[in-house]
């Protein structure tokens, strides 16, 4: 398949032999702009009237974001012979942030230590019928940041979405890996892949809050359906307007999978945690892997491609049956059924994927989790992402870090014909063409970012509430079809139905 690849000639030597190895990025839809957003139960104070009392919903005009500093080790220490010693490589990275609708002021600074000097100011006109867009590019080399959005209002069209990736040509970082900025909640829950020897899983959390907060975390495995006794505590503490890192490797050893739950009590946190695994002393691949999306009984993982190698990782607080279907431009057929034991994780090897799937679908009697672990590999080269379930949005959004190119994956969860359309977005926030879709009852289209516009970096489609987006990565700039597109991360976002 065909690859693109848009560098400055600064970035241009160091991107050469990246890519061209490990390359695509399954964004699951940085998807964000949207809604006039009920606040959380936690934050209204309860109503004193019993079920009598009138309740009125309250929007939500301040957004804040956790966009995860750039892919490290989680152990970079020197030590040995320096053949066998851990090494980074030429790990870079970039960043995309953007707000749209109504909105007064968004910036972007440093979740720790941070200053409003340091802050960046996102830019942008109105555009289309008085609707601003505001966005800026940067990196996230020097540590996570905070992204922060004012709105005017919140409504229908209103909202924010951001992204980081992060490439290596050499090191054991080696290949592609990106991430949704992801946004706090008192509770936020991860499947992810083998702790086994030479995999590491570094919990990273950011506390945005004047408070300090203790966090519990619980972890399943595939062997039980209880939690597990962590051996290096289950309790974490995060420094008020501060970061915390555990490694989910040290504290549960051994497992081929692991459900993973995060829960504060004091004041809502936000979390990723940085996938790394070696096969001795050769890279398998690293990804970020973001929460999930609430449990359900029917899931929507858009961005897979043919020849992927497709592992589902799943589990059900009640035991249940899952059936999986690929999903392509016709519709869906049947992948393969499995049963689920309350509360462990289960992992589904599907092998490698159709040549037409452009996602899965997961449906099952009770409510699950499901995320699928996508592998592809090009001689010696192999790298993996994490890609997990979208939600369906009357409005959303997705922008690509620079770097980049992609493929925007667009699932029909509904039975019948559904038509929408992208608007895209150039790198200063002007309209940059857009694109009528219609797509087939439980159907599914691929659409090339360039498709839209060849300026296209951010888009946001309209008219989807019943349309779940992923975005895949690749990088610019690529033609030469014996390269690989590689999946990476699903960006997923903030996306709620108005």
């Amino acid at each position: 398949m065909p690859k693109y690849r848009r560098v400055t000639l600064r970035a241009h030597a160091v991107l050469r032999g990246t890519l061209g190895v490990i390359t695509v990025v399954v964004l699951v839809a940085l998807i964000a702009a949207v809604v006039l957003v009920p606040l959380p139960k936690w934050l209204a104070d309860p109503a004193s009237g019993g079920d009598s009392a009138t309740v009125k919903p309250v929007s939500q005009t301040d957004l804040t974001y956790y966009c995860p500093a750039r892919m490290a080790l989680s152990d970079n220490g020197k030590y040995g012979d320096a053949a066998f010693q851990p090494s980074e490589g030429n790990v870079t990275s970039s960043a995309r942030y953007g707000a749209f609708g109504s909105v007064y002021q968004a910036t972007v600074g440093a979740v720790t230590n941070g200053s409003e000097a340091d802050e960046q100011k996102l830019k942008g006109d109105d555009t289309v019928d008085g609707a601003t867009v505001k966005t800026y590019s940067g990196s996230v080399d020097k540590g996570s940041t905070a992204f922060e959005t004012h709105l005017l209002t919140a409504k229908s069209g209103t909202g924010a979405a951001a992204s980081v990736a992060s490439w290596a040509s050499e090191g054991d970082l080696k290949g592609l890996s990106a991430s949704t900025c992801v946004t706090p909640a008192l509770e936020q829950d991860f499947l992810l892949g083998p702790t086994t020897t030479g995999a590491t899983q570094q919990l990273s959390v950011a506390n945005f809050s004047s408070k300090p907060t203790s966090l519990q975390i619980r972890i399943w495995s595939t062997k039980y359906g209880t939690p597990l006794q962590l051996s290096t505590g289950n309790i974490l503490n995060v420094g008020a307007n501060g970061e915390a890192t555990q490694e989910l490797s040290a504290s549960a050893p051994g497992n081929e999978a692991l459900f993973v739950s995060v829960t504060s009590k004091e004041t809502p946190i936000a979390a990723v945690v940085r996938s790394v695994e070696l096969n001795g002393l050769s890279a398998v691949g690293s990804d970020y892997a973001v929460p999930l999306q609430s449990s359900a009984k029917r899931q929507y993982l858009p961005g897979l491609s043919g020849g992927d190698g497709v592992k589902v990782l799943a589990r059900a607080r009640r035991s249940t049956d899952l059936s999986l279907s690929w999903v392509n431009g016709q519709g869906t057929t049947q992948a393969k059924t499995q049963h689920l034991d309350a509360g462990k994780v289960s992992v589904v090897d599907l092998g490698q994927a159709p040549q037409d799937a452009i996602g899965l679908q997961a449906s099952a009697g009770e409510p699950i989790d499901v995320a699928a672990k996508v592998t592809r590999s090009v001689g010696s080269d192999t790298d993996f992402t994490y890609v997990g379930p979208a939600k369906a949005s009357a409005r959303s959004a997705v922008v690509l870090p620079d770097h980049t190119d992609g493929v925007l994956a667009l699932m029909n969860i509904s039975d019948q014909p559904v038509k929408a359309t992208l608007q895209g977005y150039d790198a200063s926030g002007k309209p940059a063409g857009n694109m009528d879709i219609e797509i087939a009852g439980n159907a599914a289209v691929n659409v090339k970012a360039g498709d839209v516009d060849a300026n296209a970096v951010m888009f946001v489609l309209k008219n989807g509430k019943n349309v779940a987006m992923g975005t895949r990565l690749i990088e610019s700039g690529r033609t030469n079809p014996s390269r690989l597109h590689w999946p990476i991360s699903p960006l997923r976002g903030w996306n709620r139905k108005p």
